[in-house]
């Protein structure tokens, strides 16, 4: 009997937690300390984490371990789509199960007062999300690009205590990380103060696996090898005919044929899912299912 008052959580729902608790370790882009840790610790809860060097080599790995998980982010809410982790997910056997949203925030450490800055460690990433912040406060300073949020912070505390270099760092880490709480010049330095990161949680595709239209949310590759006149406008008219709401619509360079494209579209399930994609099948459209999937957070 249930109780009152409890609501019985949804099937979907049901299996993305028994598939998580099956896994026997988080595979995410390293080192210790990351945005991608951060997001690895909230999927796994204390599973084993292994970090790689790059994204593309999560989802090899997953591959490799079909008992593991990947965590890789594909967009963040400011800067947009992450590019190599949307053509892992299309050139590897791999399927999302599940997303996760992580606040992303940024803080400036140094030795200096701002004004005597010449130059900052930072990701690449983590720059593009701070531009608004470095053309006011730091325009003449030399960008110092590192591989990683936890290198920039690494490089900077080898510098000498009087040095003029400053860093660009994860907020939470700096706070948490008693070398760095005491350099903190600046927080929340970031463009957008909403900022987060999406996060595709991915297993290894089985043979047997289906699109469960019942989740949340589906990603989707569309790939057309005829390049004609009106083709996006065939494909939205589906979406809008079957009631779909699209929540994303990108197109990224197919890296097959020069100059042309992949459209990546997220939509929001409803009970039209299914059938919207076999119009689309109709249509000589093709396709691929990169995952039905609903929020952890």
């Amino acid at each position: 009997m249930v109780k009152k008052g409890f609501q019985k959580p949804p099937k979907p729902f049901v299996l993305m937690i028994k598939l998580l608790e099956k896994a026997n370790r988080i595979i995410t882009l390293g080192p210790e300390g990351t945005f991608s840790n951060q997001a690895a610790s909230l999927v796994g809860g204390n599973k084993p984490i292994s970090y790689t060097n790059t994204l593309p080599q999560i989802a090899l790995e997953v591959v490799a371990d079909p008992s593991a998980l990947g965590v890789m982010p594909i967009e963040n809410s400011s800067s947009g789509i992450v590019g190599p982790a949307q053509d892992a997910l299309v050139e590897n056997q791999v399927v999302i199960i599940a997303e996760a949203l992580v606040a992303v925030s940024y803080a400036l450490v140094a030795n200096r007062p701002l004004h005597e800055i010449t130059g900052f460690f930072c990701h690449e990433v983590a720059f593009n999300q701070c531009m608004n912040f470095t053309a006011r406060h730091l325009p003449k300073a030399r960008v110092l690009y590192s591989q990683s949020n936890m290198d920039s912070a690494q490089q900077f505390l080898k510098e000498p205590k009087d040095s003029k270099i400053a860093a660009i760092v994860p907020r939470i880490r700096a706070q948490q990380d008693p070398a760095l709480s005491s350099k903190i010049l600046e927080e929340k330095i970031e463009d957008y103060l909403n900022n987060s990161t999406r996060f595709a949680v991915i297993k290894v595709q089985e043979p047997t696996d289906q699109p469960d239209f019942t989740k949340h949310k589906t990603s989707l590759l569309i790939e057309s090898h005829e390049d004609r006149h009106g083709l996006l406008f065939e494909i939205l008219r589906e979406f809008h005919v079957f009631g779909l709401n699209l929540c994303r619509l990108e197109s990224r360079p197919s890296k097959i044929h020069p100059w042309q494209y992949r459209f990546f579209i997220d939509f929001y399930n409803n009970h039209r899912s299914a059938t919207c994609l076999e119009a689309l099948k109709s249509q000589k459209i093709d396709f691929k299912v990169l995952g039905t999937y609903s929020s952890l957070t």
